[in-house]
């Protein structure tokens, strides 16, 4: 009898196990719909996706993964890098990545948690549910400035011994405020004149351009003063400030918002309303005939250590490479269009720069229209025609 009270007994903690684990697994697995809206946000123009890519694999040397990455198994040190921004070497899974990850300011407490729940349910992660009150706690909360990798593990440390000597910091191989560049140097960051999903990126032979991933285009380019300034105050988590950087661009890229007398601002800091000219512009630079629809971004990935930027514009994938040109007076833009279509390229003459492609023929007002046949690849040269000059001007934009 005492037998069968101790099965009985047993038994029944069993049971009692099982539906606790049930309970608590219930509880880590989230709605398909909050997942399903996570994954919409998570891959958004302008959004994670333009850094850590739809596979969540992130840039080798670059941008860190988020599929499979330790440092996910915080789920308040993940919110506070997505409020804050995170600026610094840092190492993941015991690789080297240099780039650094601006505040993700353009989401509501909502939309910030559904995203983070399905970065910790997607590519085969399991590290539970966001809810909106923790990152809304945490918004109130955590200190104003950016992390660095230091001050987060001070503050959200790795528990495992050997998950702390994986993950942290490094010293940077090369400083990073170039002025020779000897390889490509991406950085995902706030730029003057254009919307919070930038890049700047830097080319062997000092060109340098900004690329705007929140509208599929190119922003600007220059070579004299050298690359941005490396610094974290442009990663400030109010998203005012602005990389800055020397020189005058020899290429701009101008747009119907964007009027002359508006570049003057471009470069100014502490803002109310970062200045840049914003998705409401009509005048996407690359048409296609009954197309109304914006580009969507799709994300990019490196070859031979060079972006290749793609984006969506109706039913064709454009992929557009920059690299700098043999003689390291300007820079080549690679197009490829698929499927091809008949199309038109906007471009922007100056007494600057000199354009040519190699098919085509471009008007004195910039206008490149292609065949179907031409678009399928074609690229645009823009050179620097400004004569050098002793001094170098300083500022942003101008």
């Amino acid at each position: 009898m005492l037998g069968k009270f101790i099965k009985t007994a047993q038994a029944a903690v069993i049971i009692a196990a099982l539906i606790t684990c049930c309970q608590v697994s219930a509880a880590k697995s989230p709605d398909p719909e909050l997942l399903a809206e996570g994954k919409r946000l998570y891959l958004g123009a302008g959004s994670c996706v333009a850094c850590h890519m739809a596979d969540g694999k992130g840039q080798i040397g670059s941008i860190p993964p988020l599929a499979g990455s330790e440092w996910l198994k915080d789920n308040d040190r993940s919110i506070a890098i997505s409020l804050r921004g995170l600026a610094g070497p840092i190492k993941v899974n015991g690789k080297r990545y240099y780039s650094a990850m601006p505040p993700q300011l353009m989401f509501d407490d909502t939309k910030l948690a559904a995203i983070l729940t399905y970065v910790n349910h997607a590519w085969g992660n399991d590290h539970g549910v966001i809810q909106p009150k923790q990152v809304a706690d945490a918004r109130a909360k955590l200190p104003i400035d950016v992390y660095t990798p230091e001050k987060i593990l001070k503050a959200f440390p790795f528990k495992g011994k050997s998950e702390a000597k994986r993950n942290g910091t490094y010293k940077l191989d090369f400083d990073d405020t170039l002025t020779e560049v000897t390889e490509p140097v991406v950085y995902r960051t706030f730029m003057p004149g254009a919307s919070p999903a930038a890049f700047a990126v830097a080319l062997p032979g000092n060109h340098y351009y900004c690329w705007d991933a929140g509208e599929c285009r190119l922003r600007y380019v220059w070579t004299k003063g050298g690359f941005i300034r490396g610094n974290k105050v442009h990663w400030s988590s109010n998203g005012k400030p602005v990389a800055e950087f020397n020189g005058v661009p020899y290429y701009r890229a101008k747009s119907s918002l964007l009027k002359p007398e508006h570049y003057q601002h471009l470069a100014e800091v502490e803002r109310d309303v970062p200045f840049y000219d914003t998705s409401e512009a009509s005048d996407f630079p690359i048409t296609i005939a009954g197309i109304d629809s914006p580009p969507s971004y799709l994300g990019y990935r490196l070859v031979d250590h060079y972006p290749l930027f793609r984006y969506r514009l109706g039913d064709h994938e454009i992929h557009e490479t920059i690299r700098v040109t043999e003689a390291k007076n300007g820079i080549t833009r690679s197009f490829t269009i698929s499927p091809p279509v008949a199309m038109t390229l906007q471009l922007t003459p100056n007494e600057t720069a000199q354009l040519t492609s190699t098919t085509g023929t471009i008007t004195p007002n910039g206008t490149l229209q292609l065949s179907a046949e031409q678009s399928a690849s074609f690229s645009v040269t823009i050179t620097d025609i400004t004569p050098p000059s002793p001094t170098t001007s300083t500022g942003g934009v101008k």
